[in-house]
Parts: C-alpha cells; structure tokens; sequence
C-alpha cells in the first residue's frame, strides 16, 4: 500500500460518522452535574430518546465526551407549544430553583450557543425570528422556516468548525455564521445579559453538546456525530 492509499484510507476512517444515541441507553451521555442519573428527566420509549416534561429535577442531557469541531446529525420532534434546543460551545452551568403549581422543582440548565427548535406556531410574531427553529436563540434568525408542524419528525444538522457554524433544518442550511462576523458581534453587544458577554468571551472550545430539556414535550433519535478536523489559516 502507498503512503498516499494508506492516508486516504485514514481519512476516510476519520470521517466515518459515530452514533450518539444507540436507542437503547444513556451510555453516551451524562447531566450537566453529574449527580445524577439522565433518567430522572429524561426516559428511552421505542428508540427514541424523550424528556420527562413534569420531571422534579430537569437536567439538560449532555454528551459524555467534548467536541470542538464536528457534525452532529439528528432527528427531533416538539409537542405542540413545546421548546428545547441542541447547546454547544458550552460556557457555563447552573441549577435552578423553579416552582410550580406542584411546588419546587430544580432545574440543571446550560449555557452556551443554542441552535433553536420549537413549536414555530409559538414564534410567529416579526418579532421572534431569532426566537424561530433553526436560530441561534435570542441573537441570530434562520433565513427561513423549514420546521415541519409539531408532532412531526424534523431532520437537523449543526457544523462547527473552525470559527464557522452552520444550522440545517430538513435538507435547508437556514442559518451560517462566523464567531467573529460583525453580525453576531452586533447581535451580542446588543444584548444587556451576562450570558451574552460569557459568548463574546468564549473561553471554552471544547466542550460537551446538550439536548435541552426545557419543561415540554421533545423527541429525539438517530443522533450521530463526526469530528471534524480543525481548519487552519
């Protein structure tokens, strides 16, 4: 074999997509705390990876291992008017005390990059693009809305590499940014949260991807993800 057969080959191993979610365990993923099980919020029905939406304790499901460049693939669904959102470059975490109308629940959240997914129905104002499936919540809007209704099976895909991201949705890149581009730098000095000085920041690369759970409805299965390698300049 040449040298050049046996780099091809490598690259080709490197590229292979691995699977996140078996549709059996939690094996590849873990609570933002650590101090408990995934499946005190979240529960595995038919291969499909589901929040447990009046859960006592609601933790966002991370991925056991960190990433910093790759592409992660998967299919999601929301209930009608529910939200969740896929978090990457993850800054910060936090557990919350919320209450209810059954009293205090806890609620282990993350704070990162969140590419948006939720009931579009919810978000039809002008005024919520950047609220829309397909966003860089709170700070970027899609180009369009590819959401298929809720109760529906939707495809997405996020890109990190480098200092660009791209968001798909069903077949459509609704949105692609830089992490120095004038727009997010913009849409973030705009913003009087400490949470958008934490992005500006970014002092974290590498870090786990979370699957929201944000006390509603969402599905989740076929999650597979490739490294990718960084980009040099």
């Amino acid at each position: 074999m040449t040298r050049r057969s046996a780099l091809l080959l490598l690259t080709a191993a490197r590229a292979t997509p691995a699977t996140l979610f078996d549709g059996t365990s939690f094996r590849n993923f873990r609570t933002p705390s650590g101090l408990t099980s995934p499946d005190v919020s979240w529960r595995i029905q038919g291969g499909v990876l589901e929040t447990i939406p009046d859960a006592r304790r609601q933790c966002d499901l991370w991925t056991a291992a960190e990433y910093d460049h790759f592409d992660l693939a998967f299919e999601w669904k929301v209930a009608p008017g529910a939200n969740t959102g896929i978090k990457y470059l993850i800054q910060a975490t936090a557990t919350d005390k919320l209450h209810d109308a059954q009293g205090e629940f806890l609620h282990e959240t993350s704070l990162g990059f969140e590419f948006q997914l939720v009931d579009d129905a919810s978000t039809a104002g002008s005024d919520q693009a950047a609220h829309a499936s397909g966003a860089l919540y709170n700070y970027l809007p899609p180009t369009e809305r590819a959401a298929k209704p809720a109760g529906e099976w939707n495809t997405g895909r996020l890109k990190v590499q480098g200092e660009e991201v791209e968001h798909w949705l069903n077949g459509k890149r609704v949105l692609a940014y830089s992490f120095h581009s004038p727009e997010l730098k913009a849409a973030l000095a705009a913003k009087k949260l400490n949470s958008a000085r934490m992005l500006e920041r970014l002092e974290h690369r590498k870090t786990a991807i979370a699957f929201q759970h944000h006390e509603s409805s969402a599905s989740f299965r076929s999650i597979d993800i490739q490294v990718l390698p960084p980009v040099r300049n």
